[in-house]
């Protein structure tokens, strides 16, 4: 989602900005906006970038998001999982990303929104948003830079490597590894903190490990 948040940014604010504010306004290290552009000039997105003490970064000011790349199917289901995203994710709730759709192609986003809205009802506790809260917040910066965290879960301190999220019907949780692989409710963590230390090991991702035991 980052990816398209910076897109639109870059397309909104219309003239230069640099690696440096775009780290400060998505708080990741300039390391990891710098992937994130690449990743965007891999995706065919015209980034210009400028060298010297007026140097920055820019759109191509010809560039335009295409209207019709997304076929009927693509665009309602891309709709819907930012309608249900957007009530689960507090950061998506605040960008209100759906709205910067609609300067796309705002006829077809409110048509398929509208009939989204009469269909189906997303009905949380607004306690419940995920991956957003000031504890992920946290983990997300270690996972953005590979590092460790000392978190407390159920009164025990551990220091720990995390790798991802894993939403299951119980409720949200971080795989991480110390040593083994475990996943620890997000619910059950009551404080949280970054460490220096960086892990450059192997890791198993959980999609090859889910069925064995973790604690």
């Amino acid at each position: 989602m980052r990816l398209l948040e910076i897109l639109f940014y870059l397309l909104k604010s219309n003239s230069k900005t640099t690696v440096k504010q775009l780290a400060y306004i998505f708080n990741v290290s300039p390391k990891t906006i710098q992937r994130d552009l690449d990743k965007l000039s891999v995706l065919g997105i015209p980034i210009i970038s400028y060298r010297g003490v007026n140097g920055g970064i820019e759109l191509d000011k010809n560039y335009i998001i295409a209207k019709y790349v997304l076929t009927e199917s693509d665009y309602k289901d891309l709709i819907l999982s930012l309608y249900i995203s957007e009530h689960i994710i507090e950061s998506l709730k605040k960008s209100d990303l759906i709205n910067k759709f609609k300067l796309v192609n705002h006829n077809r986003c409110t048509e398929i929104l509208d009939s989204l809205e009469k269909r189906l009802i997303v009905d949380l506790d607004d306690q419940r948003t995920i991956i957003n809260n000031d504890i992920c917040k946290i983990i997300n910066n270690s996972l953005d830079n590979k590092t460790y965290v000392k978190l407390e879960s159920e009164g025990k301190v551990i220091e720990l490597f995390p790798i991802s999220y894993v939403l299951k019907k119980e409720g949200l949780y971080l795989y991480c590894y110390d040593g083994e692989y475990k996943l620890i409710l997000i619910d059950n963590i009551s404080n949280v903190t970054n460490c220096e230390k960086v892990y450059e090991g192997k890791i198993i991702p959980y999609k090859d490990n889910k069925d064995k035991k973790i604690i």
